[in-house]
């Protein structure tokens, strides 16, 4: 027996695979881990994963700033 992992974000993104490797009688099991350390449960949520995804390519495409303690400095006259 071989085994294929399939990396998703939600549930949604799995359906349609899903559906098709039972079709296929493929046997499916799922191994769900939160992409927290600490185990917290708000990663649980698909719109917040979204959220990280959407700042970090953000961030990447320079829409975003990083204040850093030397430009709040600057920013705030200090």
């Amino acid at each position: 027996m071989r085994t294929i992992k399939v990396r998703y974000r939600t549930r949604k993104q799995l359906s349609t695979p899903k559906k098709v490797l039972e079709a296929l009688d493929f046997e499916i099991e799922e191994d769900f881990q939160i992409p927290s350390p600490s185990g917290d449960k708000w990663f649980e949520n698909p719109e917040n994963l979204k959220l990280i995804d959407k700042g970090i390519s953000d961030l990447k495409e320079g829409r975003k700033t990083i204040f850093t303690k030397e430009l709040q400095k600057e920013l705030l006259g200090l």
